[in-house]
């Protein structure tokens, strides 16, 4: 009886929080009061496991808004011309155009279900010791594991959160009703970051290192997460003070004068910041490294086999090329392990999708490449950009799974490039025995896990930081790596060369390699670029691009230069309002997709507040005066 009692509690607590998110005003689950009454609830640790795995049950729910915030503005992309579902092409374009209504943005911009989770993992930290002192069986050690996954999963929904609308409500409190949501003003980016970090730093190396199985061990927060976490925020970190205060600016600073600051905050400084970020990628690819030996323990030779180009953890799977010009099918042993079969070895956290519970992955399937209403296909501007030499462009394997167009069976209802990495491929050699002229066939994956952070991620935050702090050989070093991994020869004049020795070690480039991504750059600035190409090419479609652009931005934002900034300005900190760095995306990326546009762009987008979302009207409505419109979305600020 107790474990039916157990089963119809945690079903109770399931139902009435769905019911909870579809109030306006529910942004923060609303616990059950009726049918289970809640101090009854937590007995035990299966009612805290209960709950956790409800967790990252419910953030998957949320994989709409990760894709779509992290990638719909950006370049990567052009709206297909296969989709005939007219309201969210006519929806899509506004948002890429910077024309939105407030009052018609609809659920876009609904953040509720990333405050239901965090709300589930509030909830979890707040009964955590009191189960702990109930249930004998329940180990402080069990209990200091889950609080560091539960910590940083809730960091991971915030972070999601102030990436997408820069200031939002904060709390680490359970809310149980809308009286106490109502309560909550906007947050400041910044103070918000600083406390997320500053949890991490608390639960760092006390989570587990793997799960007795792999899906949980790459479905669940394990150290290495909490090590790639901390290694991207420090990563934002440095680039919203480097442009706001500059990369000398001071060697260590508080930030004193941020409306909505919440206690004193620890100094800190951008060129540190950047080397935080690199030293936790690092910790990010070692905890994973060893994660996978002990993964791998008893597999005796049949593991994979893999290529690092030297770089210490960073055994990638190894693609096989060889005598592809003499007829044999390319092997793209890297992209069905991590994206085909996913929890690979290179996985550090992805969501997970599986047909046992009928939970699909139904994201995937709308945005690119499954039938007559996808929604967005890779842009030929972005591509073009990076690629000058369409010859070189198609020996680059990513491109034949990112923006192909090669593809079997698809050619007349999918015109233009799609990216079928989340479905699974298949390379089909032709007579040419060419590259540019190879095919690929298709099947439909339902059940594709959805990727987090993996291997590449910290090679690249690692790179990106690296060139921030003028060490640009050692970051052009990994972005190499990742290059040379997908890199198919069919250059007959270097049929000798093994593909692994296709890109110089040292940065350099022999004949044949991509003009775009890789060679001597002889500025910093063109290094960031060519860092920036690279995390293109590698995260098409997976819900990144727009947070990189946003990032790019803040870093190149000016420093106290420029017009005010319209909420952050003070007579101490003279804060720019962020529009060089604006334009300076705009320029250099955007204009490769809205090429008609750009200019529009930039004065649509009018200062930094241009990078982040809307605030849905709704959620302005309910909290009765305490949040405020982005001021760029807001009719009575900006004309739009």
């Amino acid at each position: 009886m107790k474990n039916v009692t157990k089963i119809f509690k945690a079903t109770c607590l399931m139902g009435v929080a769905a019911l909870a998110t579809t109030s306006c005003q529910d942004w923060l689950t609303v616990y059950p009061q009726t049918q289970v009454v809640e101090e009854n609830f937590w007995e035990d640790k299966t009612d805290l496991e209960g709950v956790r795995y409800a967790t990252y049950k419910q953030m998957c729910s949320t994989l709409d808004k990760m894709v779509l915030w992290g990638d719909l503005r950006s370049d990567s992309y052009t709206l297909s011309s296969a989709d005939t579902e007219t309201g969210t092409a006519q929806l899509y374009q506004e948002i890429r155009d910077g024309k939105i209504d407030r009052d018609s943005a609809s659920t876009y911009f609904d953040w509720s279900g990333f405050y239901t989770t965090i709300n589930y993992c509030n909830k979890v930290l707040q009964h955590g010791a009191e189960v702990l002192d109930k249930d004998k069986q329940f180990t402080t050690a069990e209990w200091n594991q889950m609080k560091a996954e539960i910590t940083a999963l809730r960091a991971l929904n915030y972070f999601y959160l102030i990436r997408s609308f820069k200031d939002v409500p904060y709390s680490t409190k359970v809310v149980n009703n809308d009286t106490q949501v109502q309560s909550f003003g906007a947050t400041n980016q910044l103070v918000v970051l600083d406390s997320l970090i500053t949890d991490l730093e608390s639960v760092k190396g006390r989570a587990r290192n793997r799960f007795t199985n792999i899906r949980d061990t790459k479905g669940m927060i394990t150290n290495s997460a909490i090590y790639a976490m901390l290694s991207d925020m420090y990563l934002w970190r440095a680039s919203l003070h480097q442009g706001r205060w500059g990369l000398e600016s001071a060697d260590t600073f508080t930030i004193n004068s941020i409306p909505g600051r919440m206690g004193e905050l620890s100094a800190h400084s951008v060129r540190g910041d950047y080397q935080l970020c690199i030293d936790y990628a690092d910790l990010a690819l070692k905890s994973l490294a060893d994660q996978t030996e002990e993964n791998n323990k008893g597999f005796g030779n049949s593991v994979d086999e893999v290529v690092n180009y030297g770089l210490q953890n960073c055994n990638m799977y190894k693609n096989k090329f060889d005598n592809f010009i003499n007829g044999a099918t390319p092997r793209l042993y890297a992209y069905s392990s991590i994206f085909s079969q996913g929890n690979s070895d290179e996985s550090i956290f992805e969501l997970q999708f599986n047909a046992s519970d009928s939970r699909k992955n139904t994201v995937v399937t709308s945005q690119w490449g499954y039938g007559d209403k996808v929604h967005l296909a890779i842009s030929q501007g972005a591509l073009g950009a990076i690629y000058t030499d369409d010859a070189l462009r198609s020996r680059d394997s990513r491109v034949w799974f990112s923006a192909w167009d090669k593809v079997l069976g698809q050619s007349q209802n999918l015109p233009g490039l799609y990216c079928f990495k989340w479905s699974g491929i298949t390379p089909l050699i032709t007579e040419s025995k060419k590259c540019s002229d190879l095919k690929i066939a298709r099947y439909d994956n339902e059940y594709c896990n959805w990727i987090i952070y993996r291997m590449s991620d910290m090679m690249l935050q690692k790179a990106e930081a690296l060139v921030a702090i003028g060490q640009d050989n050692e970051a052009m070093r990994y972005v190499n790596a990742i290059h040379r991994r997908w890199y198919c020869n069919d250059d007959r004049s270097v049929t000798s060369q093994p593909v692994e020795n296709v890109m110089n070690a040292d940065g350099t480039k022999p004949a044949g390699t991509t003009a775009g991504t890789m060679g001597n750059y002889p500025t910093a600035a063109t290094k960031e670029i060519a860092v920036m190409n690279e995390r293109q090419l590698e995260f098409f479609g997976e819900g990144k691009r727009w947070f990189d652009l946003v990032r790019f931005a803040e870093r190149n934002a000016g420093g106290k230069n420029g017009t005010q900034d319209p909420r952050e300005w003070t007579e101490e900190d003279q804060i720019g309002n962020g529009k060089a760095g604006v334009d300076m995306m705009v320029d250099k990326f955007l204009r490769n997709e809205f090429n008609n546009s750009y200019a529009t762009l930039k004065n649509r987008f009018k200062n930094r507040y241009g990078l982040y979302n809307i605030i849905y009207y709704m959620e302005i409505k309910a909290s009765e005066g305490k949040l405020e419109q982005n001021p760029v979305w807001n009719k009575s600020t900006y004309d739009q």
